[in-house]
């Protein structure tokens, strides 16, 4: 458009487009660049003007407008389509578990916290007690695994104060941690705990990055692919003071550190990275461009994906903080399906559908749909509690499903329509939840003052909560809490100081059976009392035992009790 002001110049009068695309559903003469300026679509109306004056015509000058970087650049028209299933779903490889069949819990959990970890803990600690004028801590690769497995063991039996376990009294002291390391060498290695010495102004969790890059490989490398991948936001509690510190509402833990998480349904972490506020580039600038900053995130996961990974069909479950038709469009052109929730500002154009004030007045378990005209994209809205819209791009609102809701006029419980696309949505979507539930339910009790703390034992809590998810999905009958009870058991039995014996009567207690098998420390001593030799099938009344197992055992069954062929 050209104008004329006052002093005779001529201006270029240049509209900015709107969030999203701006197609009204129409493609008429305005479309080719030919259309009547006077009459505009009511989103171009609304959007943002700059007005750029020119001297004068001999001097044009060409001028770009400032639009926004996440600007879409394709339209996208919308059309009632006849009830639609959306597309047929891609062929996807069975997940198998097999090579995690009959691992016990400490060799899963020492796949995430192992060697690597322990090597690199140790490295930077000592640099960093020495670099603060204290006395080399002198660590090794068992004092972090102890370390490790106090802080498992916490979860569980929670103490007011970390040095009740220490103490003598009868009510709270536990033998298992006594034996396992005192209390002073607890206190030197909490101390002296770092992980990167190296500072780095562009990245504020600098203090913990080798270990969270060590854990993004480790997650992603055991990630057994499963179709559908849901990601969402995870919140670390953190009542302290630090400019990192979210507020989010209607969430379990509302004040904290923020994560970006991606987990299958049933809740395995494989990939993971943490919010880092304005003025950080925590972002790739070319994904930010394409889709935004929040759809950034979801773009930014993938790049930890495996490359033999790429190819395969995944099928990705986002909320409406996510979602929006330029992430839809990068998906799709990625190979990968997109299902959502998303908010009515991010639909470009005129989708046809009747505006959420009016929806709002309809009968719960109405719904419509529309279709991008592609047939890439299909548009449900659903009338709930209040109304709700997804898009995907490979489910419909057919099949329709019920589900039961309360009616306060009938009194009494109904089943109301529901959408295809809203139960496939809302059983794939909760796999980000479900890991929250699981380590929160048993989380590392122990306190710190560094601000990273509750980050470094939020990064523990997953690694044996993934390990527990392979387990469960390899067959395992164990609970939670069990598995946490026998890694930290086997980890702190192994280790074990002093003579005294560290092992129940009851082959059956926490770590009874990893340490049986270990091939540390088994020696036969003379009993000072007489017992049943506990291997199966003797039944003789001997006078030895095993040192560290605690049990009767003959001389003769001493090596078969223990797995080691004669």
């Amino acid at each position: 458009m050209v104008e004329e002001d006052a002093s005779g110049d001529e201006a270029d009068v240049i509209l900015i487009p709107p969030e999203g695309d701006v197609s009204d559903g129409y493609s008429g003469p305005e479309d080719e660049g030919e259309g009547d300026p006077d009459h505009l679509s009511a989103p171009i109306l609304k959007s943002e003007a700059e007005l750029q004056r020119r001297r004068s015509s001999r001097t044009e000058t060409t001028h770009q407008p400032t639009a926004r970087r996440h600007q879409a650049h394709h339209t996208v028209t919308w059309m009632k389509p006849a009830p639609s299933s959306g597309k047929p779903t891609r062929l996807f490889p069975e997940a198998s578990f097999r090579q995690f069949s009959g691992m016990s819990p400490n060799e899963l959990v020492t796949l995430f916290l192992g060697e690597e970890i322990f090597d690199l803990t140790i490295k930077e600690s000592t640099l960093y007690a020495l670099r603060n004028g204290r006395q080399d801590p002198q660590l090794s690769r068992e004092d972090i695994a102890i370390f490790i497995g106090i802080l498992v063991l916490t979860s569980y039996l929670t103490a007011v104060n970390t040095r009740f376990y220490w103490q003598e009294a009868a009510d709270t002291h536990n033998e298992l941690i006594c034996q396992a390391m005192t209390r002073n060498r607890f206190d030197t290695i909490k101390r002296n705990l770092h992980f990167c010495s190296e500072e780095d102004p562009a990245d504020r969790y600098w203090k913990l990055r080798p270990l969270i890059k060590i854990l993004q490989v480790k997650y992603m490398e055991h990630f057994v692919p499963q179709q559908a991948i849901s990601h969402d936001e995870a919140m670390i509690a953190y009542f302290g003071r630090h400019g990192l510190k979210q507020a989010i509402r209607n969430k379990p833990i509302r004040f904290g550190f923020k994560a970006w998480a991606q987990n299958t349904p049933d809740g395995y972490l494989l990939a993971f990275d943490f919010y880092q506020g304005r003025g950080v580039a925590e972002h790739t600038d070319d994904n930010v461009q394409l889709v935004g900053k929040s759809g950034a995130t979801v773009l930014d996961l993938l790049e930890h994906m495996k490359q033999e990974f790429r190819e395969l069909p995944f099928q990705f479950f986002v909320d409406n903080y996510f979602m929006s038709i330029p992430l839809v469009q990068e998906m799709t052109k990625r190979g990968y399906d997109v299902t959502g929730t998303i908010r009515e500002n991010r639909i470009p154009g005129t989708t046809g559908l009747s505006a959420t004030k009016e929806f709002r007045k309809k009968e719960r378990g109405m719904h419509q749909a529309v279709t991008s005209r592609d047939g890439n994209v299909i548009l449900v809205r659903w009338q709930d509690n209040a109304p709700v819209t997804l898009a995907s791009t490979c489910y419909g609102d057919v099949p329709p499903g019920k589900v039961r809701r309360y009616s306060r006029v009938q009194k009494r419980h109904v089943e109301v329509d529901r959408p295809h696309v809203v139960g496939k949505y809302n059983e794939m979507m909760g796999g980000t939840d479900r890991m929250d539930q699981n380590v929160n339910h048993c989380r590392i009790a122990v306190k710190g003052k560094k601000w990273w703390w509750p980050i470094f034992t939020w990064l523990v809590d997953t690694a044996v909560h993934n390990a527990w998810h392979l387990y469960c999905r390899a067959g395992g009958t164990m609970t939670y809490v069990q598995f946490r009870r026998e890694y930290a058991c086997t980890i702190l039995r192994r280790w074990a100081r002093g003579s005294k014996p560290m092992m129940n009567r009851n082959l059956a207690a926490p770590g009874s059976e990893a340490i049986r098998f270990d091939g540390m420390g088994h020696i036969i001593i003379k009993a000072p009392s007489r017992g049943t030799c506990r291997n199966e099938g003797c039944t003789a009344k001997v006078g030895t035992k095993c040192v560290k197992c605690a049990v009767f055992l003959c001389v003769n069954c001493f090596a078969g009790f223990h797995g080691v062929a004669q």
